[in-house]
């Protein structure tokens, strides 16, 4: 079989199932596991696919990467270790913008020891954690896409532009080779780099599986955060430069 049949055919799988392990599509294809891995690798570079930690899932038409309920399992473990650590550099009355990203989401149930914090997000999930947990929290409002629950659009990101934030915690699809944040979504996009210009420190919440990925929408070069957040010290290939302090968890 041809490499092109070979991707038109994993491209074709994915119009009919939500995602699809590497494993599976070895055995669908009859080629080995690396050649598969291989062949993700290439698709996602162009923009054709998500790759996943296991597997790869179609990029949907609206731009949003994937369903809520499936990102929350992709790395569920990795990312509760990720937002225990970067709760930690909440401080006592501080304002902070917390992104609808699933990495972020597991921060609300360790910030229950912080006095007078107010707390900015986008995600809807997220917000309701946070209020039944008694934190003084503001939603931003505006359209909801209905595959991330979340709040996007220029409402949305006018209503962040009210607030001096001290720190804003946030994720994304990925890390291309050269070292820029990117993801699949312009409003995802667009409403990150509006909570960056409004914060007095950056962090970014990235597991292992983001490094390499590379997406349509670039958001900011990853030298430019000041912190990062991290299970692997293989992030530091793709900082050129830049003065990030680096917290592996």
């Amino acid at each position: 079989m041809l490499i092109s049949e070979r991707y038109a055919q994993i491209l074709e799988i994915l119009e009919t199932e939500e995602y699809v392990s590497a494993h599976k599509l070895s055995k669908m294809l009859f080629v080995s596991l690396p050649t598969i891995r291989r062949d993700l690798a290439e698709l996602s570079r162009r923009n054709q696919i998500v790759r996943t930690r296991g597997g790869a899932t179609k990029i949907h038409g609206d731009h949003t990467v994937m369903p809520l309920n499936f990102r929350k399992t992709v790395n569920a473990a990795e990312k509760r270790k990720l937002c225990r650590a970067a709760a930690e550099l909440v401080c006592d009355n501080d304002i902070i913008f917390i992104d609808s990203s699933t990495t972020t989401l597991q921060m609300a149930d360790f910030l229950f020891d912080k006095n007078n914090i107010t707390v900015i997000t986008n995600g809807i999930p997220l917000a309701t954690t946070l209020v039944g947990k008694g934190i003084k929290t503001y939603c931003t409002g505006g359209e909801i896409f209905s595959n991330s629950l979340a709040h996007f659009g220029s409402f949305a990101e006018d209503f962040i532009k009210c607030f001096n934030i001290d720190k804003l915690f946030f994720s994304c699809h990925g890390v291309n080779i050269s070292g820029m944040l990117t993801d699949p979504s312009l409003p995802e996009t667009q409403i990150r780099k509006t909570a960056i210009m409004q914060s007095h420190k950056t962090v970014f919440l990235c597991d292992k599986t983001k490094l390499s990925l590379n997406t349509p929408y670039n958001l900011i070069p990853l030298c430019k955060m000041d912190y990062i957040i991290t299970d692997t010290a293989d992030i530091k290939n793709y900082i050129q430069n830049g003065d990030s302090e680096i917290i592996i968890v």
